[in-house]
């Protein structure tokens, strides 16, 4: 799942749900000491949006009604909060970089215009610049830092795509065939090549050069896929077998190094695809797999937390009868913010999920 559309979609939960609640009463444990708690009143909570580091969250308040919500970060080894950023207009969208040296915030003054800021780590204004749009998507490029794809979508659906640069404090229209794309290299994006006419919801997974424009067929009958800095990994579901979900990773040289299959579920509008999170440095891939095989609307199981070092194929069991809801790891792996607002963090050695936030009667 796109990280940029799961922000999105918890700070407009957020806008309905006036205290941060657990995903869960089942796993959330009793916190004990040595865990630092954020301590924010919980209607002042919208949600918590990543990690700036291994121990930073960043993480959005309610101001006063006249005034957008507030960036601030959290330590959570030492415990300290304080303010990152105070933008002029709503947001609508937040993403940390690969690197996590910048912060992307999507704000709008109007409903057919994006503001775009790109924050440095410390919430300085790096690059700002302003579109029409009335939907926004966006990939950063793992391979040169500052990058973005960017696509800006009018109210009927027509798109333009743009190559943004932080560095150079510059943006380009990019003639492209797909509206969702996701960098492969300096020059390379990759996407799948879903036709209008076509219901099917596999597709091929396309490599093409911006710059000599060569195209190529990655792979065939793909319903998701997600770029990585040192490989990808790409989910297939084959007509032979509609009820199984495989995932396969490759290493740089396109290669593929590994794969396991889950029950696939299918509802009617689309493919379910669980969320989940990366750790580059470790290669490691986390994500909920579903009890069982589903064709329909909604899904009513639960889901296991799983941890797959994608290159060496070995894969083990963090969690049980989970809830399928957005997981933010951080950049060692060793905790995990999540939750529909990433209210909850997830200590993965130890197996256990504790809430983010302080509650009142802790103080």
């Amino acid at each position: 799942m796109n990280i940029l559309a799961v922000i999105s979609l918890f700070l407009l939960i957020s806008a309905c749900q006036p205290q941060a609640k657990p995903v869960t009463d089942d796993h959330n444990e009793e916190v004990p000491s040595r865990h630092k708690l954020l301590n924010e009143e919980n209607d002042k909570f919208e949600a918590a949006l990543g990690w700036l580091d291994s121990e930073t969250i960043l993480y959005s308040v309610k101001q006063d009604e006249n005034q957008p919500p507030q960036l601030k970060v959290f330590n959570r080894k030492t415990g300290k909060q304080e303010i990152f950023y105070q933008p002029e207009a709503a947001i609508v969208n937040v993403s940390i970089s690969p690197s996590r040296n910048y912060v992307l915030v999507h704000t709008s003054s109007s409903p057919h215009k994006a503001n775009i800021d790109i924050l440095k780590q410390d919430g300085t204004k790096e690059y700002s610049v302003a579109i029409p749009s009335d939907e926004l998507d966006f990939s950063w490029n793992p391979y040169e830092d500052g990058i973005l794809f960017l696509t800006s979508f009018s109210e009927d659906w027509s798109f333009t795509s743009y190559v943004l640069d932080t560095k150079k404090k510059a943006i380009a229209p990019l003639d492209f065939p797909q509206p969702f794309a996701q960098w492969a290299g300096k020059e390379e994006l990759l996407y799948v090549d879903w036709k209008k006419e076509d219901p099917d919801l596999r597709a091929p997974l396309i490599s093409l050069n911006i710059k000599n424009q060569k195209k190529e067929t990655v792979m065939l009958d793909v319903v998701h896929f997600q770029k990585i800095k040192n490989g990808l990994m790409a989910i297939q579901v084959e007509s032979e077998k509609p009820d199984q979900a495989e995932y396969k990773f490759y290493n740089g040289k396109k290669e593929q190094v590994s794969s396991f299959s889950v029950p696939h579920v299918n509802t009617f509008s689309d493919s379910m695809i669980p969320f989940y999170s990366f750790d580059d440095k470790k290669n490691t891939f986390y994500t909920f797999t579903p009890e069982s095989a589903f064709t329909g609307d909604p899904y009513q199981g639960t889901f296991k937390l799983i941890e797959y070092n994608w290159e060496t194929g070995k894969k083990k069991e963090v969690l049980k009868e989970m809830e399928n809801a957005p997981l933010s790891c951080s950049s060692e792996g060793s905790w995990c913010l999540y939750g529909h607002q990433l209210e909850s963090v997830i200590n993965m050695q130890e197996k256990k999920v504790y809430p983010l936030l302080k509650a009142r009667n802790d103080e």
